[in-house]
């Protein structure tokens, strides 16, 4: 029985192709020295699918924040949204655990959402991503976490407390750190690192 070949991925999109070379932009000269026009050559499309697309800068970085934003957030959800009632120890651990996996599987991208979030590369945060559209893109893994706290603080197993308040004490460390990772030839965290963040984490929030 012959078994099908997977089919191959098809072209990149135009709006991919944008968002791709808007990334490579964006990286290499800051945001606020990037032009649309250093994106259009990249990308080798032009002016007018560009500006279909993409009418400001400002909306183009939008969505790719948030473009980056989704991959980051499937990759963070499983040890916790994976298996119903994961307990609160191995799910805490496990969040560090797939955060530090993708920064090292995804530098570019780790830099990429520090780079966007910082008001001081967006133009003095005019042109920065839209507070709407972070929270949007939020949404959906933010509202996961939160069922996923209420059920295991109502076990007993964490304590309870505001969830921006959970949410600093879990990945604060981790995000301080990933600067110096992801600035590195060659992104690395030793075992002991692991670790350390991942008891960490849960020694903050544990019951």
């Amino acid at each position: 029985m012959d078994i099908p070949s997977p089919t191959p991925p098809g072209p990149a999109t135009t709006r991919e192709r944008l968002l791709q070379a808007a990334a490579t932009v964006f990286l290499a000269h800051g945001f606020s020295a990037a032009s649309m026009d250093m994106v259009r050559q990249e990308a080798g499309v032009s002016n007018g699918s560009l500006y279909h697309h993409f009418p400001t800068k400002a909306q183009l970085a939008d969505a790719l924040y948030a473009h980056t934003l989704r991959d980051f957030h499937a990759a963070l959800l499983p040890p916790v949204t994976g298996r119903a009632g994961a307990h609160a120890e191995k799910g805490v651990k496990g969040l560090i655990r797939a955060y530090i996996q993708w920064v090292l599987q995804n530098p570019q991208s780790a830099r990429l959402l520090h780079a966007l979030s910082r008001s001081g590369d967006l133009s003095n945060g005019a042109d920065g991503p839209d507070e709407a559209e972070r929270e949007a893109v939020n949404a959906d893994t933010f509202g996961a976490l939160k069922v996923w706290i209420a059920q295991r603080v109502e076990a007993g197993e964490m304590r309870a407390m505001p969830f921006h308040v959970w949410m600093a004490l879990v990945f604060s460390p981790a995000l301080s750190l990933t600067q110096r990772w992801v600035s590195q030839p060659q992104p690395a965290v030793a075992p002991k690192v692991r670790a350390a963040l991942e008891h960490g984490a849960w020694m903050a929030v544990a019951a």
